[in-house]
């Protein structure tokens, strides 16, 4: 076939080019479009059934995109770290009666200053009337900071390369971050922020399938797997694993047809007892009791009609395990400190109608915590030197709290100086206060075992002198609870409270924000 001699063969390559390029734009630009359609608009639309403490960057962008879609008459907003997730309850402040506003968490783990600065943004089109900012020495990434010569010296050049590999930076600001750093970035931390800034595909698939899994799981699965329990809770109390105490005794608000069981050891013997009602437990006053042996261990059908007749009324079921009992560190529910006995895992939903509600920043209430509270303040601090203190600087789950707990004790011996993280909380101070929205930082509740390494220090005088200053400039508010919570019971750590020590932190939180509440309520 011959080439048409009236068509000049520049004219013909330069059409061929222009084709080429116009195909290729088209097909990145519909690239982009469908990334920025499904991955950030459509995902976010499946029903999020994860559970709290469970995949903290997808809940957490799933929140913001909440808040920022919904509207509230007046609503406060918490942020900070996992320390502001674990030190109030806001599902129990906002079913108080009159209440002036509602509380939002605006929260995930590991929440640095410098990421609360890079989400500023965010924070403020989440609608917020009043931004509560619970703030713990520990966020002040202590990694970085070195004493030396009677000061800590800043490694910024670590700072800048490590913050460039964490999730927040990844998944979440991945475009400002490189815009503000990238002359100081290795070439392969620029090239994956780089991908990440173009496509959300590459950011959010490290947590892509949790939400999808999660709802399999919740639906079409036994109940076999799952991240916390959340069935009826025996009033002897539940391990948040769904492990039981020797005995379990609850209500069965819904009898299903077959339940799931877990028994560690093979020849497992059980004892069921059945009563009317809560009532008739009062009174001892049983409908049946029998013993079943469950031969093999792990998973076991649990089905009621074989063990009591359908046609009699019962509500109520005691099982208590009559053999050989494991324990807590042997069914890998804790590794350390006291251990203490353990009877059978119950399946997720037992004896309860599937909640499939969105629980991912609503805390239970489990006998992992509870249990601290129980103890003698003797028996908790023997226990906690144990869990947390014992070869800390070389078990690898313990290595930044040991290293937060050394950076308590050196601040003894350095002068205060600000820097870069420090400054950070003052920049997002100035942005509200730029933006009119009322700021308050809390100091956090510390545990009285290590908050006595810094208490007296001058450093901390001088860091919380400083804090005031500023805020106060601006007609903000610093207030200090680090002593707030006094019992060590209540602390599972030394930052983080226990549900029970935030139960009680919660009133005394809400009545210090009394006053602002008032100022920015309309």
């Amino acid at each position: 076939m011959e080439t048409d001699p009236t068509i000049p063969v520049n004219k013909s390559h330069f059409g061929l080019k222009w084709k080429v390029l116009l195909v290729a734009c088209s097909l990145l630009g519909g690239t982009f479009l469908l990334d920025s359609v499904f991955f950030f608009e459509i995902f976010f639309l499946f029903p999020n059934e994860t559970e709290w403490d469970s995949s903290p960057w997808y809940n957490f962008i799933h929140k913001t995109k909440e808040l920022q879609s919904t509207k509230e008459k007046h609503r406060t907003i918490i942020t900070g770290s996992s320390v502001a997730l674990y030190s109030v309850l806001p599902d129990e402040l906002n079913q108080k009666e009159n209440s002036k506003t509602k509380f939002s968490f605006f929260s995930h783990v590991a929440m640095a200053p410098t990421d609360l600065y890079y989400y500023k943004e965010n924070l403020l089109n989440s609608h917020p009337d009043l931004v509560v900012y619970l703030h713990n020495f520990a966020d002040l990434q202590w990694e970085y900071l070195e004493p030396k010569d009677g000061k800590f010296l800043f490694d910024e050049s670590k700072w800048v390369r490590e913050f460039g590999d964490r999730y927040p930076a990844k998944t979440i600001y991945p475009t400002a971050y490189l815009k503000d750093h990238w002359k100081e970035l290795p070439r392969k931390t620029i090239s994956k922020l780089a991908t990440k800034s173009l496509f959300y595909v590459s950011r959010f698939r490290v947590f892509f399938w949790d939400p999808i899994e999660v709802y399999i799981d919740n639906h079409f699965r036994s109940g076999r797997k799952y991240h916390l329990y959340q069935g009826e809770k025996p009033r002897e109390g539940i391990w948040s694993k769904g492990w039981t105490k020797q005995s379990a005794t609850l209500v069965c608000s819904e009898k299903k047809t077959k339940e799931s069981i877990f028994t560690q050891k093979p020849k497992t013997k059980l004892k069921f007892s059945f009563y009317l009602d809560n009532d008739s437990l009062t009174r001892k006053q049983h409908i049946l009791e029998l013993e079943k042996t469950f031969d093999r261990s792990g998973w076991n059908d649990l089905v009621w009609t074989d063990l009591i007749d359908h046609s009699l009324d019962w509500s109520v079921v005691k099982i208590q395990v009559l053999s050989e009992l494991s324990t807590a560190k042997e069914v890998n529910l804790i590794r350390y400190g006291k251990d203490e006995s353990v009877g059978i895992r119950l399946s997720h939903f037992f004896c309860k109608t599937s909640d499939v509600n969105n629980r991912s920043y609503s805390r239970g209430s489990y006998w992992d915590d509870t249990r601290l509270v129980t103890m003698t303040t003797e028996d908790f601090t023997e226990d906690y030197y144990e869990r947390m203190i014992r070869d800390s600087g070389s078990r690898n789950e313990l290595w930044r709290l040991h290293f937060v707990r050394e950076a308590k004790k050196n601040v003894n011996s350095v002068t205060f100086e600000p820097w870069l993280e420090f400054n950070r909380i003052l920049q997002i101070s100035d942005y509200f206060y730029q933006s009119r929205i009322p700021f308050v930082l809390i100091l956090s509740p510390e545990n009285p075992i290590e908050f006595q390494f810094y208490k007296d220090s001058q450093w901390r005088k001088d860091w919380k002198t400083n804090l005031k200053k500023h805020l106060e400039s601006r007609g903000q508010t610093l207030i200090d609870h680090t002593e707030a919570v006094r019992d060590v019971r209540y602390f599972f750590d030394p930052h983080h409270l226990t549900y029970e020590g935030a139960h009680f932190y919660n009133s005394i939180f809400l009545q210090s924000l009394e006053p602002m509440l008032a100022q920015s309520h309309p």
